[in-house]
Formats: structure tokens, C-alpha cells, sequence
């Protein structure tokens, strides 16, 4: 069911403050690749998956489902592989900074420096 705008403008349009049409992906970066068994797999930048890859991180599988969105068409090869949690965690770390992606899920703002971080 779709809420009807509060704001009309006088032609009788409803008013629209942001077109999320009209943004573009914004990833100009190189994409983050990484090998697993002599296999090359590429992932998304963090910020361009889904939201409701996310949306329920308390499910017991909120983290295939991240992981997957991540891998997009190559998750079903990376599934194939066995992988410990700790090298997991490492090539999502690896992931989030090539990106420039903070754990908080965005990109770290240009006054976020090595200098003012909290240490």
C-alpha cells in the first residue's frame, strides 16, 4: 500500500524532496578480488549490497545472506569451499578496507584520518 504524499504542489503533483532513481552507483574503485583455491572471486563493495542483506542480523543465517549479497554470482563457487571463521573474518576485513568502508557500514569521512582517529 502506498502512503499518499502529504505535499501537493499547485499543478496537483505530489512533492518529491529525493529522486533514489536518480543516484547512480557510485563505485569508481577497482573491485575487490580475492583468490581461495586457485580461484579468483570478486565482491561488492559493502555499501552497494541490499539493505535487506542486513535487515535481520539476530537470523541465524544473517551472515550467508551477507556474504552471499557480497558475492554475488561467485557465492555458490565460494560456498563449494571450505573456509574457518577466522579467514573469513580476515577477507571481509580486507574487503571493508580496500573500499574504505568503516565496520559501521560507510565510507570514512575525509576529515576521518589516521591522525584524529581515537586511538
Amino acid at each position: 500500500m502506498m502512503a499518499t504524499p502529504k505535499l501537493i504542489t499547485q499543478s496537483g503533483e505530489p512533492v518529491s524532496h529525493f529522486d533514489l532513481d536518480a543516484v547512480e552507483n557510485e563505485a569508481t574503485q577497482e573491485p575487490f578480488t580475492f583468490t581461495l583455491g586457485g580461484e579468483v572471486f570478486t565482491m561488492l563493495a559493502p555499501e552497494d549490497i541490499d539493505w535487506q542483506a542486513l535487515a535481520d542480523t539476530s537470523a541465524p543465517d544473517w551472515l550467508l545472506t551477507y556474504v552471499a549479497a557480497l558475492l554475488g554470482d561467485d557465492f555458490e563457487r565460494f560456498a563449494a569451499h571450505e573456509v574457518p571463521t577466522r579467514k573469513l573474518n580476515k577477507l571481509l576485513e580486507a574487503c571493508q578496507e580496500h573500499y574504505g568502508v568503516t565496520p559501521g557500514g560507510s565510507k570514512a569521512s575525509a576529515r576521518s584520518s589516521k591522525s584524529t582517529r581515537r586511538r
